[in-house]
């Protein structure tokens, strides 16, 4: 374990976990949403990241997840000035990568929650910790399960493999690396503008994985 300062505020980011055809999230993407209000309130200095776009269809006027997860905040009481969106992801790489480009790439590595549902933080794990590297101290904070869970944990081992395989060959927390696979394994992420950045004029990557 990494020693964080007491002064640096753990981060949480909260993973959609999908949005119904009728535009509202889905159980399993309401059940994370509520899990980070009780962990909004318990901690009222910590700051959150909603992530997903999740539509079913991506060109409608719906919203995403993370703006829906973000109306469940505030409805509930918590200070929208605490949220922060992350709304071009589509799975859950996506959801990594695209944070960490968008929000964390210049912070001081710290503890990070990812808020999602138990058949899926083993992966959530994998796939943060792979983006971040060492530096930061992830961790998952678990949802109450939802229905149809069952059906989605029969599928993990298999994203769990294609993870294995997605880090192969990256050192951990090196970001640009990450995006180069992402882009290269789902072109569609290609056009992200969150990912259009060049932090080192002489080309080298930017590595997440050493504490500032």
């Amino acid at each position: 374990m990494h020693d964080h300062s007491d002064s640096v505020t753990p981060i949480v980011v909260v993973l959609g976990g999908g949005m119904s055809n009728d535009g509202r999230g889905g159980p399993a993407t309401i059940l994370r949403a509520r899990k980070a209000v009780k962990l909004a309130k318990a901690n009222p200095t910590w700051t959150f990241i909603l992530s997903g776009d999740g539509r079913v269809d991506p060109a409608s006027s719906d919203l995403t997840e993370a703006q829906f997860m973000a109306r469940i905040l505030v409805e509930a009481g918590v200070d929208g000035s605490r949220l922060l969106l992350e709304d071009e992801s589509r799975d859950t790489i996506g959801n990594a990568v695209l944070v960490a480009a968008r929000y964390l790439r210049h912070l001081q590595p710290r503890t990070l929650y990812v808020v999602t549902s138990p058949f899926h933080s083993t992966r959530a794990l994998l796939l943060f910790r792979g983006v971040l590297g060492p530096a930061w101290d992830v961790q998952v904070a678990a949802s109450s399960p939802a229905r149809g869970d069952a059906t989605r944990r029969a599928n993990e081992p298999g994203g769990i493999d294609w993870t294995r395989r997605f880090f192969a060959g990256i050192t951990p927390g090196d970001l640009k690396a990450c995006i180069r696979k992402l882009i290269a394994d789902r072109p569609g992420y290609a056009t992200s503008r969150t990912l259009q950045f060049d932090d080192n004029p002489d080309g080298s990557d930017t590595t997440l994985g050493t504490a500032a």
